[in-house]
């Protein structure tokens, strides 16, 4: 780690995907940057541009899969930028606070309305880029407004309307860092009630820990869960390939001892080509992919794509 600008941040050189993939797999980033406040991310942004550096945002960035290749430019990690405040029934939260742990918070200070999702994994910052989901319920149905900068340091807040969610998506860019959440909650003294409510979704949710694994990587349907898809097309296991789907979570991949990146891509990439040739459904990461990659996915995508065009 070096100080740069003189500015107190630290940024790391040819820093490991594997120090916070939830995989353990990965390459190196060519640097890496992980503010604590506001300010320093902006000092890191500013950095970036003086320097002409291509940006990634990766959140706390346990959802991510890097090439073994590596990935050129400056990668940004929010999962340092914390903190969690309460006024009434608003809840508000930095990027970096995992979401799970909001949940817990909320009952403890007798505000409800996100049971339904815990153990969902992640930061708040990503269940909100995502609408994360689960039992019925959307983070959406919660959301007050989100505060979020663009890499030449401007600031925008983003309100509730109709359109800033859809199925597993929101309005926010691929270029927006968030920065801060509010949740409107439900004021509610049966918080003993809420918190059973919560264990149970939980459990639901749970995965056993019996081999590295970063939760589901496939995005869902509006109608159809991609683990049933998955089930139905049947799962891969080939040789080489030190990954493997869940029987348990069909939508969860575990990984092996030596797994590298690009045999979990490998893997992701034939499971979504047999659901294609069976259900018709290309299939979408909601794991994060960066550098090739995402180029590679891309391809294959439109490949299917123009495929269903064509017939």
């Amino acid at each position: 780690m070096r100080n740069i600008n003189g500015g107190g941040i630290a940024l790391a050189e040819n820093f490991s995907m594997k120090e916070i993939s939830l995989f353990r797999a990965g390459g190196m980033a060519e640097l890496y940057a992980e503010p604590r406040t506001f300010d320093e991310l902006l000092s890191v942004l500013d950095l970036a541009s003086r320097r002409n550096l291509h940006i990634e945002v990766i959140g706390a960035g346990s959802h991510i899969l890097a090439p073994e290749s590596g990935i050129e430019g400056l990668l940004i990690s929010t999962r340092s930028m914390k903190g969690i405040t309460i006024r009434g029934d608003l809840l508000t939260a930095g990027p970096g606070e995992m979401f799970d742990g909001i949940i817990n918070i909320a009952i403890d200070h007798n505000l409800i309305g996100l049971e339904e999702l815990g153990g969902i994994p992640g930061t708040i910052a990503g269940a909100i880029s995502v609408n994360a989901s689960a039992n019925g319920r959307s983070i959406s149905d919660a959301f007050f407004y989100a505060d979020s900068v663009t890499p030449d340091g401007r600031m925008h807040r983003r309100t509730f309307y109709p359109d800033t969610f859809s199925h597993q998506g929101s309005a926010f860019s691929d270029d927006e860092i968030i920065v801060n959440v509010a949740l409107r909650l439900r004021p509610s003294k049966a918080t003993a009630e809420a918190r059973l409510r919560k264990e149970k979704f939980v459990e639901l949710m749970f995965i056993p820990p019996c081999r590295r694994c970063a939760g589901e990587v496939f995005h869902d349907l509006a109608d159809t869960k991609a683990a049933d898809l998955i089930r139905q097309a049947g799962f891969i296991r080939e040789e080489g390939i030190r990954a493997e789907f869940s029987d348990y979570q069909s939508n969860c991949i575990f990984t092996y001892e030596g797994c590298t990146s690009d045999e979990i891509f490998t893997l992701l990439c034939r499971t979504a080509e047999k659901v294609y040739e069976t259900s018709g459904i290309m299939l979408e990461p909601s794991i994060t992919l960066l550098g090739s990659f995402r180029e590679r996915w891309k391809e294959l995508s439109q490949r299917y794509h123009r495929s269903s065009v064509l017939a």
